[in-house]
């Protein structure tokens, strides 16, 4: 894998080892507080801008975009993702080995990311595998509306922590705010799908877009990385870290607050 931004005069040959790839990502600024979570979003495309492929994303991700997947995992705090995706790919309870553990140990975190999903009345089948394969210190959490019923909540935390964030759907800046104040997250890595993307970045919750441009062509009618309502105004990002590796690039763009520059502070 190369490093092609930025250069520091450092040597850019990065190879796949996490020996390498895990301390680039980490190094990273990412000033998230548990009072306003640092929100990352990690996405992987096509070149003509397919999200996935016979309705999963791992036919278009290739090694590069695997090594730096794991890396931002090893990273966050809590993995968000919203109930379609994570049925539709099959999620497990994120895990790591026992060097990224004792490395997220050092840093204060806890030894994994605890997984987050949005379901608004909690219809999401609870025999998935992040419910099943989860023991008890790795309890997924399930973000719900108060529109979700007392029954259907009852049920899920017999497998899950339930968080009520909103009143007939999730409210994603309580939900951010609370995987803050309830599971003491800093760093929030928010995997998809395009609906819940595109809801955080018309709440301006996005402080950091990761995404991986595969090079392939797919055509279809997959959706973009994001959709919903159009945001006020586009958002202006940093080019923030370019690696290459088979022909994938894997970006990193950070959120540009400098009003100087047009952006926005936080509300």
């Amino acid at each position: 894998m190369q490093r092609l931004v930025p250069t520091d005069g450092t040597p850019p040959d990065l190879g796949l080892d996490a020996a390498a790839i895990d301390p680039l990502i980490a190094a990273e600024a990412r000033p998230g507080t548990t009072e306003q979570p640092w929100v990352v979003v990690n996405m992987v495309t096509s070149v003509d801008g397919a999200t996935y492929v016979d309705g999963v994303s791992g036919p278009l991700g290739g090694d590069g975009d695997f090594a730096v997947f794991v890396a931002l995992r090893a990273v966050a705090d809590v993995v968000l993702a919203g109930s379609a995706t994570v049925t539709a790919e099959r999620y497990r309870p994120p895990m790591g080995d026992a060097a990224r553990r004792a490395r997220r140990t050092e840093r204060g975190q806890a030894p994994l990311p605890r997984l987050a999903v949005v379901s608004n009345r909690g219809d999401i089948a609870l025999d998935l595998p992040m419910f099943t394969d989860a023991g008890p210190d790795r309890r997924p959490v399930v973000l719900v509306a108060d529109a979700a019923t007392e029954a259907r909540r009852t049920e899920i935390e017999q497998v899950a922590d339930v968080l009520v964030a909103g009143e007939e759907r999730v409210d994603v800046r309580t939900a951010v705010s609370l995987l803050g104040s309830e599971l003491g997250a800093r760093i929030v890595l928010c995997e998809g799908g395009a609906t819940l993307n595109g809801l955080l970045l018309a709440a301006d919750l996005v402080d950091e877009w990761c995404t991986t441009s595969a090079p392939l062509l797919v055509a279809g009618d997959a959706a973009r990385s994001a959709v919903g309502s159009p945001t006020p105004e586009p958002r202006r990002l940093r080019l923030a870290r370019v690696l290459e590796h088979d022909g994938e690039l894997m970006l990193r763009y950070v959120r540009d607050r400098d009003p100087r520059n047009g952006g926005q502070q936080r509300a």
